[in-house]
């Protein structure tokens, strides 16, 4: 084994540990698993009420998770059904594909700096994020959603490398699983698929290839991620009436949180989400709080600066790419009607890796790397117990606090 591909397994191996260590913790459900666990599980279960929106759970404090498309819980319950009906197995998909991402990242580091060195850096600034390490350790959509995304941009820089009609048909298959697992995933749609119009405006004999890749690919693959619901008896009408009332819920949903934050404080990491707490312990404590690493997130933000300053003075499609992905998966939120948290920033936060790593390259300053390398890592390091529920003093606790908006 080289040695990139040797570092590049350290890195995986430090990803899977660190989000499959201690996974059964915390016991029952925790923040929004009491919709998609609990959906999870009766999705194991074939009970076709948690597909519609109309049927209330049988179980308190519990609902079904009907408001987005079902494919990520899809692919949860394949950990119940291989680990058990428990924590682990609800969850071990999740931290599998957050492993994936760190891969991902890697690749796309590969194609888009066009350096081993990078991309690797880029993928272990990914390995020591605490909002991806938290979001792969519980029962949401949002990590899987994130490893989708990371998938169409792959897809989609295969597809500019090699015009080729299995990359295209790559792009639009990778399209319909990120919109079947979250609708945010028609940004991605709407952004490449401009992108593509515009390359090939005069292509006309592309046409045909294009519509399929943007609507007819992607929207068999909606469909076949609801064949279960299809299979248990559910119709087409109500199924037309779901994807109606997943529209209103999340364009009117009124709800407030204490938690919630605006889209512009995510890059900043000014408020995070206090998703579990344990004080069975005497004297100490034990927190999950949806936080991302804030050193790499405030570097990052520099280096996001940065990385536009050279796409506009470069005109090189591939650092445009990492720009477009950022933002493609942010700005939206701008206009969002309605309640929003920090881990809505996920599927940015891979593109903010890649371009801190490339303003490293860029500055080409070897204690610059070392240094932030060791900022990221340490601090990393300090906050791992405040975001995988490890039991500390309650003295100690107050040290995770850095700023008024983190408590």
């Amino acid at each position: 084994m080289n040695r990139p591909k040797f570092i590049l397994v350290i890195i995986l191996l430090f990803a899977a540990v660190t989000r499959l260590w201690n996974l059964g913790y915390p016991k029952g459900y925790y923040f929004d698993e009491v919709y998609n666990a609990f959906t999870t599980r009766e999705f194991v279960k074939n009970n076709k009420d948690a597909y519609e929106w109309f049927h209330q759970s049988p179980v308190a404090g519990t609902a079904y998770g009907w408001t987005h498309p079902p494919l990520a819980k899809l692919m949860a319950a394949m950990g119940i059904l291989v680990f058990g009906d428990n924590e682990f197995g609800w969850r071990v998909v999740n931290a599998g594909v957050g492993v994936g991402i760190i891969y991902l990242v890697y690749w796309l580091g590969l194609k888009l700096l066009r350096t081993t060195n990078y991309a690797l850096l880029a993928a272990a600034f990914a390995a020591l994020d605490g909002l991806l390490l938290v979001q792969s350790r519980i029962n949401m959509n949002d990590i899987v959603a994130t490893f989708f995304a990371l998938l169409v941009f792959g897809a989609f820089v295969r597809y500019q490398l090699q015009q080729s009609q299995s990359n295209l048909w790559l792009f639009g298959a990778s399209l319909g699983l990120l919109v079947a697992t979250k609708w945010t995933g028609l940004y991605a749609l709407l952004v490449l698929g401009l992108w593509l119009g515009l390359q090939n405006l005069t292509q006309v004999r592309k046409w045909p290839a294009l519509f399929a890749a943007l609507i007819i690919i992607p929207g068999a693959i909606y469909l076949l991620s609801y064949s279960q619901y299809f299979l248990l008896g559910g119709n087409r009408a109500n199924f037309v009436e779901l994807q109606k009332q997943m529209w209103w819920y999340n364009t009117n949903l009124k709800a407030t949180h204490t938690y919630q934050s605006d889209w512009w404080t995510w890059p900043l990491d000014l408020r995070p989400v206090w998703y579990f707490v344990d004080y069975s312990v005497p004297g100490h404590i034990a927190n999950i709080y949806a936080l991302g690493n804030p050193l790499l997130y405030w570097l990052g933000l520099a280096g996001m600066v940065f990385t536009l300053y050279w796409a506009i003075r470069k005109h090189d499609w591939r650092i445009w790419l990492v720009v477009v992905g950022y933002l493609t998966f942010w700005l939206p939120w701008a206009r969002a009607p309605r309640i929003m948290f920090i881990y809505h920033y996920l599927p940015s936060v891979p593109f903010l890796c890649l371009g801190l790593a490339y303003t490293l390259q860029k500055l080409n300053h070897k204690y610059i790397t070392i240094g932030v390398c060791g900022l990221v890592l340490v601090t990393f390091v300090f906050f791992f117990p405040h975001w995988t529920g490890i039991h500390v003093s309650t003295s100690w606790a107050n040290h995770y606090y850095w700023l008024t908006g983190w408590k």
